[in-house]
């Protein structure tokens, strides 16, 4: 079976259109897409001469094949890499749990051309980190996250499922949630998620944090 990630890409949200279009055309389904806002300081995006904007997250699962197309296609014919374009990363998978879906996305991205393509993966040092806080903490554990280093990030509306009495670690998981998305280098991950849980002992709250791999990536010239 095909190596498969999770394509996250970040874009704005005036962009939506486009890029759906560009992914539709590329037979990427199904996709997932949730809006969210920037959490890049006033300062950095003064300096790079960007505004802040909504945000569109886009989400899809697809082959090694594919994710190496669409990353080409993102940089060439999306322009991704100008200045408050977008974001692309890929994070591996190690399963899915439904066949069907499995199967589906093979029979739609997989041509004869594709499985016999073999796919060399380059060493990206780069991490997503994910920080779940309540809400309106959000931009506090971004300033913190900051000044260990990161230099953006994007926030995203969520809300637990359990019922109202469920606490972990002193957050009620059933309260109305933010997710923080910030892409970082290796070396500097470990300061950014000490600095993220350094708010706990400030704030009596819990953030939650991890991180993921990140595999492949497009729209970082920038941060290079």
């Amino acid at each position: 079976m095909q190596n498969l990630y999770l394509f996250i890409t970040i874009i704005k949200k005036s962009d939506g259109k486009e890029f759906l279009d560009f992914f539709l055309e590329r037979k990427v389904t199904p996709i997932y897409s949730t809006i969210g806002r920037g959490a890049a300081s006033s300062k950095t995006l003064s300096l790079l001469g960007l505004e802040q904007s909504e945000k569109l997250v886009v989400q899809s699962i697809v082959t090694s094949a594919k994710m190496y197309e669409l990353k080409t296609a993102l940089t060439k014919k999306m322009s991704i890499d100008l200045p408050d374009r977008g974001i692309a990363l890929a994070i591996p998978l190690s399963s899915i749990a439904s066949k069907r879906v499995l199967d589906h996305i093979l029979s739609e991205q997989t041509t004869e051309e594709t499985e016999n393509q073999v796919i060399t993966e380059r060493k990206i040092d780069m991490e997503l980190i994910i920080a779940i806080c309540l809400k309106g903490n959000s931009d506090k554990i971004m300033n913190v996250a900051r000044e260990a280093g990161a230099t953006g990030g994007t926030v995203v509306k969520a809300k637990g499922t359990a019922s109202g009495s469920d606490m972990f670690f002193g957050m009620a998981i059933s309260d109305e949630k933010e997710i923080i998305y910030i892409v970082s280098r290796k070396e500097q991950k470990s300061d950014i998620m000490k600095a993220i849980a350094s708010y706990t002992n400030e704030h009596g709250t819990h953030p939650i944090a991890f991180s993921l791999p990140v595999t492949e990536t497009a729209g970082f010239r920038l941060l290079d």
